[in-house]
């Protein structure tokens, strides 16, 4: 199976495949959707292009290490399941995997690292892949599958990014309301400029400082740490140091999931330029402002819209400043 042959996830497949012509992916993605919803046919299909012998990024299907990678058995293509019996991924697999990845490629270009259920990960495990997240093998690329992705570690949710397969991915986002009227008005043509993308990020930035206030006053009534009068000074600051980590991780999903609604969006625009069919969208119900959005487009602009948001994804995974991160993209978008 090669990219044009994911007809179901057309604009996931060639978002990848654009990705991997400018040697531009992450080191880290999640795949997010329903069980049975293409993942694993698309990260397979990803790993083959990342080593095929005969195609440029995409997957021949008659090379041996294409083969290989289709039957299970490349030896640097390394997967993780849930154990059939207590549907756990276990630590002791999550350190078997990390000295996987972690060795010298055998004959691969780049190695891959796919774990299939990631929410089935226990605490112990998870801080353990945490790790590999924190310091990524070089010419490693993983790949985490998950169709209940809001049961992973919010510190290894913002190290990934998401490629959302269906709107079960995304129904939970309680931002999705705010954020897509917002896009449509920018994206439809009547607001093209940089003042209008400067007012657009004025409002993102306002709604992203908004989420990062709720998060905080959430967290700091459920510890109340106030109430440890008496505790000793260094238990105390460690315990504020904690909160603050908790804060952040819980700031960094939420901003994942309001960049998860921003991706889509210009992914469904890129697919109306195609002429792909509606059903193909991620967000139906914005059909008709999509279409007008893509109306003035060529292929190549609303692409690079695309590639514009997967580099400011990219790069607050790579901690580069929020607004500076955010500025660079949407002027790229701004400028179209």
């Amino acid at each position: 199976m090669s990219f044009s042959d994911l007809r179901e996830h057309r604009s996931i497949a060639e978002q990848l495949r654009c990705s991997l012509q400018r040697g531009r992916l992450a080191h880290a993605y999640l795949f997010a959707g329903p069980r049975q919803g293409g993942k694993e046919a698309v990260a397979t299909t990803l790993a083959k292009a990342l080593n095929c012998r005969e195609k440029e990024a995409d997957s021949c299907d008659r090379c041996d290490s294409c083969k290989r990678i289709d039957e299970r058995i490349h030896p640097d293509v390394h997967w993780v399941r849930p154990e059939s019996k207590s549907r756990r991924i276990t630590v002791e697999q999550i350190r078997e995997f990390e000295r996987s990845v972690h060795l010298c490629p055998t004959e691969a270009s780049i190695k891959v690292g796919i774990i299939v259920d990631a929410e089935c990960m226990g605490e112990e495990a998870s801080n353990a892949f945490l790790k590999t997240l924190e310091e990524p093998p070089a010419r490693t690329v993983i790949l985490l599958l998950a169709s209940e992705s809001q049961q992973l570690l919010p510190t290894i949710l913002s190290r990934c990014l998401r490629i959302s397969f269906g709107t079960t991915a995304r129904a939970g986002s309680p931002y999705r309301a705010k954020v897509l009227p917002l896009l449509a008005k920018f994206s439809a043509g009547d607001m093209a400029g940089i003042a209008h993308t400067y007012r657009l990020l004025a409002e993102l930035s306002a709604l992203l400082q908004e989420m990062r206030m709720e998060i905080r006053a959430r967290i700091e009534g459920e510890e109340n740490l106030g109430r440890y009068e008496e505790i000793d000074s260094k238990m105390l600051e460690r315990m504020q140091q904690q909160q603050e980590a908790r804060i952040e991780g819980e700031y960094r999903a939420a901003r994942e999931q309001v960049l998860d609604e921003i991706y889509t969006w210009f992914g469904d625009v890129l697919l109306c330029v195609q002429g792909a069919d509606k059903n193909l969208l991620g967000h139906a119900d914005l059909t008709h402002a999509a279409q007008r959005a893509a109306a003035g487009l060529t292929y190549a602009r609303a692409l690079a819209n695309v590639d514009a948001v997967e580099q400011i994804r990219d790069s607050l995974s790579r901690n580069i400043s929020e607004p500076l991160a955010l500025e660079v993209g949407f002027l790229k978008i701004g400028m179209a």
